[in-house]
């Protein structure tokens, strides 16, 4: 069994993990993650970074145990189920380098509309090349 934890945890620390309101986030292909362990912004081209979200639920199980509102589990996946950033400068120089995509729990591409809606946001963390989620080692 320690084996199996040492895999698990050894496997984890491969991404970035980042629990948030109402979602978990999981960030990184090799590059977006060599970066965030090494604390280097901006992060490099090619870097990708993906976001997986779903609804949060008070657990009534574990409320009844607590007695009050205060556990919550994943519900529902949002329409924003499955979100990419993809750093690329010459193809995304508009929008602070970044590419933005989401799709929904069956693999349908969001809106384009919904797209237009990801760099405004995110301006507001710009001196952190516009990502929101820290690394967690």
């Amino acid at each position: 069994m320690e084996n199996v934890i040492k895999r698990v945890v050894d496997a984890i620390r491969g991404f970035a993990i980042d629990c948030a309101h109402n979602d978990i986030r999981i960030l990184g292909n090799d590059i977006g993650i060599k970066s965030y362990r090494e604390g280097k912004l901006p992060f490099p081209e090619g870097t990708i970074i993906t976001r997986i979200a779903w609804n949060y639920v008070p657990s009534e199980e574990n409320n009844k145990i607590f007695g009050r509102e205060q556990s919550f589990v994943p519900g529902e996946q949002p329409p924003w189920y499955l979100q990419f950033m993809v750093k690329d400068s010459k193809k995304y120089a508009a929008t602070g380098d970044w590419g933005y995509a989401q799709f929904d729990k069956d693999g349908k591409p969001g809106p384009e509309s919904d797209m237009k809606k990801c760099f405004p946001c995110h301006q507001a963390i710009k001196e952190r090349d516009f990502v929101f989620t820290r690394y967690a080692p």
